[in-house]
Order: structure tokens, then sequence, then C-alpha cells
């Protein structure tokens, strides 16, 4: 533990040493770095604040904001990322250009598109300064007001200039509902042998509450008293888990009724991640092979242990 407090003085990442104490997370024997009222846990890449708030040239920060890495790679010419460096100012022509842009990289990400500002198209981050960024904000900001898209700051980063003065880059998160659909749907297959946790897990993930260590998480994702009885999933169970805008999870509660509060749900999001619990059983592999083929998921996660 000492040791990981003394290399933490010496983290690239955490500006302004003075100002950072470190207390130890008990539970996972973590080094915690508390700066400027936010709290980083070590051991991650981009060291995710836990708390974060406020907003950045104007734009909101999403309910976590991670560290940008250094570098990023080249900027890909199809999907939904667009790099810029700067959006300071544009002409009229030049703005109608930006929104057509936007809308297409919309279209790209069905319904989500990336910003990555005061980044080059190689991937460098140069950052910005304060009236650099502002400016670029206000930019970004009217362009999503052209399309009814809303805008997330999710990730950011602090750059020290030659001559002393700090420069920011910041990761841009463009959300449009696409106008065929009343949220942005995502559905996610999870796949895995019998008795690895995946009831367990989406019901933790869905619900908000951790298991109780004797499958209290899962009966809420079980649909038939046999399988409460077996502990094993035998038929194809959808649990969803809704975002607003900002990012902010939609009713995690660990007592909702099934039917009525996945409608609420369904109402009141922006994104829904829409689970898809499969049976792992071999005897299931039928119920299974057909959720994979009849709900077309856009992702499929294997849970293994």
């Amino acid at each position: 533990e000492s040791m990981d407090t003394f290399l933490g003085l010496f983290d690239p990442a955490l500006e302004n040493e003075n100002t950072q104490t470190h207390d130890i997370d008990e539970l996972n024997g973590n080094v915690i770095i508390r700066r400027d009222d936010q709290l980083y846990k070590r051991g991650s890449k981009c060291n995710l604040p836990l708390r974060v708030g406020g907003t950045l040239g104007g734009v909101p920060r999403g309910p976590s904001v991670a560290v940008l890495p250094d570098q990023l790679p080249s900027e890909p010419q199809e999907g939904n990322i667009e790099y810029k460096l700067k959006l300071v100012n544009p002409n009229h022509e030049r703005f109608k250009r930006l929104v057509s842009q936007m809308q297409w990289r919309l279209r790209e990400g069905l319904g989500e598109a990336i910003y990555e500002i005061g980044v080059e198209d190689s991937g460098i981050l140069l950052g910005l300064t304060p009236e650099e960024l502002q400016a670029s904000m206000t930019t970004l900001r009217r362009m999503a007001r052209q399309l009814g898209a809303s805008l997330t700051v999710i990730r950011e980063k602090t750059i020290s200039g030659h001559n002393g003065q700090t420069r920011k880059a910041a990761e841009v998160l463009v959300r449009k509902v696409p106008d065929d659909q009343y949220s942005i749907e995502l559905r996610i297959a999870v796949l895995g042998n019998s008795d690895v946790g995946k009831s367990t897990l989406l019901g933790v993930l869905t619900r908000g509450e951790l298991d109780n260590g004797r499958g209290c998480a899962r009966l809420n994702v079980f649909r038939h008293r046999h399988e409460v009885c077996s502990g094993k999933t035998s038929s194809i169970s959808l649990q969803l888990l809704g975002f607003d805008s900002q990012g902010n999870v939609i009713d995690q509660t660990c007592t909702r009724s099934r039917d009525y509060d996945d409608e609420d749900i369904c109402s009141q999001s922006i994104k829904i991640i829409n689970f898809i619990d499969l049976a792992g059983d071999q005897k299931y592999l039928k119920t299974t092979v057909f959720g994979l083929s009849g709900y077309s998921p856009h992702y499929a996660v294997l849970v293994v242990r």
C-alpha cells in the first residue's frame, strides 16, 4: 500500500500534487486519490473519477467523466467518431457543412456520435485555451440544437503548454433519437455456460443491488417457478436498462415490477440497453439459438468463470 501511494506521487495524469491526498479502499485494496473534490481510483488506465459534475465550456458533464489518453488513433473515415481541433466562429457556409457532417456521423452511429475537441486528425491531443474551448463548445451546441441533439462531456484531459498555459481536450457524446424511433435501442445478448452467473449479473446491473450470496439478484430475472427452484435459466428473459440524455440511469431499483416499470423506463429513456438473458444449459440450446437469431442483438457478452 505504501509503495502504491509513493508511486502515485509521480503519476503524470494527476496535476496539483499539493492538493491531493490518498486513502485506502479497504474493500478492494485500491489506492484512492482525492483531488479537487473528485475521487480517482488507481488501477484503471484512465483514472476514472467516481464523482463529477458541472459543465465544460457550457456542455454538461456526464455522471462519470474519464481522462483521455495522451494520444488517440487516427481519425476513422467511416463511423460515428469525428475529430475537431477547434470550432471557433465558423462562417455560415462552414457551419452548414458542420451540421451536415454531424448529421451523417449520427446516422453512422444509429443516433450517437463522438466528437473529439482539441484533437488533430492524426490523433494528437493539442488541446485548446479556455477561450477557444468555450467558443468551440458554443459552436458544437449550435450544431446540436440545429438537429435537436443533446451533448454530454464523457472524457477530458488537461494538457500543460510550453509557456505554462494549460489547454484542454474533450470528448463529447452527441445523441439524437432517430426520427423513426422513440429511443435509441441497443440489444446485447448474454451468453455463457450454466451456473456462471449470467442472470445474477443482469439482476445486479438492471436493479442496482448486489447479490446476497444466495441468488436474490437472479430472482428478478427468472420468469418461471422451475427456474427459481433449479437456479437455471430455461427461457429468454429481456432486461432493460434506460438512460436519460445525460447518461443517468432511469429507475434502477431492486423492487420494481416487471411490466409496469419497464414501460415507464421506455417512456422516460433516451437510450435503452436491452439485455437478452439466454439459457446456458445444453438441453435448452434451441431456445438460446432462437434468442440469438430472433432478436438480432447488436453485441454479445460471453460470461465465463
